[in-house]
């Protein structure tokens, strides 16, 4: 365990030209590969120390906790299966080629990516680090330094200019003039007429005006905030078929601003699952059919909603290029709204 642990260091692990790891060799080394020294324990529960140690090595990053999960209750159905320690051994190493496998898909599909002129940014864009300064613990104790602050300077300015404050000299004060005397003056009989005289009449209800007859206000139901991305070509290589790849542009449907900017915050990680939707469903040989795009509009909701493990998309719009309604986000973090003016519109006036 001590080689596997010393070989497991992810700067220490073989690359292939292109720059990623060569998971071939990870897995398979003859004497320093996950698989070869995970079949040599020699029991049940070395076994299941071993691969634990494995995985968790391997998925390290925010949002696998669903996947390590899983891997660890698939390994736990393989050791109590009954059987002796090489069928074990066996069902543990086709576990670990299954994360192999899985491995050089999504290095093929990052090449590919960068191949095509693709921007991946796997930290979804320092635009969104600004987010740190408007939580709660940071903005609190800085607004109200920022207002005591301001306040000072005007009470100072205030005092420079117009100097402390005093009561008015009696001989200074000025004098109050009488009112003038009306020309009709009021006398206590007329008072009454003439203050009835100026009441507005009452409107009297009618018993038509029950509350029975005012319609129902209910408020209009919130449309949609539509997602746009960046174009996404397909396929990423030109190498399997003679006609030139296909533009698509994707479009998610959320349901407040407040889930756009959660989606927005995970853009990177959108787009490797839309390229690997689009991996399993579209052909690399010829033009997408129209069946084969609906197909993929009614799996990639699902597909996407695994990163944020909630329904935040409600559904996705795939357009090919020259199609009405094709539009994409043109600049980074190539995550844009069209409808931010009209969410700000909708908020009522304070």
């Amino acid at each position: 365990m001590a080689d596997m642990s010393a070989a497991a260091g992810k700067a220490a692990w073989p690359k292939t030209p292109d720059g990623t790891t060569d998971w071939e060799l990870v897995f398979e080394a003859p004497n320093t590969g996950f698989i070869q020294l995970i079949a040599q324990s020699p029991s049940a529960d070395v076994l299941r120390l071993a691969t634990t140690v494995v995985i968790d090595k391997l998925f390290t990053r925010r949002g696998d906790e669903t996947e390590v999960a899983r891997l660890k209750n698939q390994l736990e159905s393989i050791l109590t299966e009954p059987g002796d320690i090489a069928a074990k051994q066996a069902g543990v190493s086709g576990l670990l080629r299954q994360i192999k496998d899985a491995r050089i898909e999504k290095a093929r599909v990052y090449i590919e990516r960068k191949r095509a002129g693709a921007a991946i940014d796997r930290r979804a864009g320092l635009l969104w680090k600004i987010d740190f300064l408007l939580k709660p613990k940071v903005l609190l104790p800085v607004g109200i330094t920022f207002i005591l602050l301001l306040s000072g300077i005007v009470y100072a300015l205030l005092q420079s200019t117009i100097g402390p404050s005093g009561p008015v000299p009696v001989a200074q004060a000025p004098a109050v003039s009488e009112p003038a005397p009306t020309e009709t003056p009021t006398t206590p009989e007329t008072a009454p007429e003439a203050q009835a005289s100026q009441v507005a009449p009452t409107v009297t209800p009618t018993p038509d005006a029950t509350p029975d007859a005012t319609p129902d206000a209910t408020p209009p139901e919130a449309e949609p905030i539509r997602i746009w991305l960046k174009t996404l070509r397909w396929p990423l290589t030109s190498h399997s078929t003679k006609d030139r790849p296909q533009y698509y542009a994707v479009i998610l449907s959320v349901e407040d601003w407040d889930t756009k900017v959660s989606v927005c915050r995970r853009v990177a990680n959108v787009m490797d699952k839309l390229y690997q939707a689009f991996n399993r469903v579209l052909p690399q040989d010829r033009k997408a059919t129209d069946e084969e795009i609906a197909e993929l509009k009614r799996i990639v909701p699902n597909i996407l909603n695994q990163i944020f493990k909630i329904e935040l998309v409600n559904s996705v719009d795939i357009v090919r290029y020259g199609e009405a309604g094709f539009n994409v986000a043109s600049r980074a973090p190539y995550c844009k709204s069209p409808d931010k003016n009209k969410q700000r519109a909708s908020k009522p006036a304070q």
